[in-house]
């Protein structure tokens, strides 16, 4: 029995390993090509890069170095006031993976019965059902 199979919860250790995409700059590597000659788009990522005024914001920012607030107080209270909603009925998040995590995390309980496609489209969305024992 190896350490892994030891220490982690069966279901968690029959898992299949996460993989990620490759980085633009590896790929460009791999195939000889300047990044410019590129457009990725297995990765929800976006060909055109951020905006002008999301690069304006961003040059605005001090604080890189110092963990952000695990809460998004302001970006919720934003969210809030934008959509009207209370700011308790936001959750925000890493992008949607975590979210869906997050979400299914609370939600399945071990040995809940969960329908999921064969082959999801991006290989970790089944992730947290077996994680959560689903």
């Amino acid at each position: 029995m190896s350490l892994a199979e030891r220490l982690l919860r069966p279901e968690i250790a029959a898992l299949e390993p996460y993989t990620p995409i490759v980085p633009l700059d590896v790929l460009a590597e791999r195939l000889g090509l300047p990044i410019e000659q590129l457009v990725k788009l297995d990765a929800n990522e976006n060909p055109y890069g951020p905006s002008p005024r999301a690069q304006a914001a961003l040059a605005g920012e001090s604080y890189y170095h110092i963990y952000p607030d695990p809460g998004q107080a302001r970006l919720r209270a934003a969210l809030s006031r934008f959509t009207g909603q209370a700011v308790e009925r936001i959750l925000c998040g890493a992008g949607a993976d975590e979210l869906i995590d997050l979400i299914l995390r609370l939600c399945l309980t071990p040995g809940a019965a969960v329908m999921t496609a064969r082959r999801p489209s991006a290989c970790i969305a089944s992730t947290p059902v077996c994680a959560a024992g689903a």
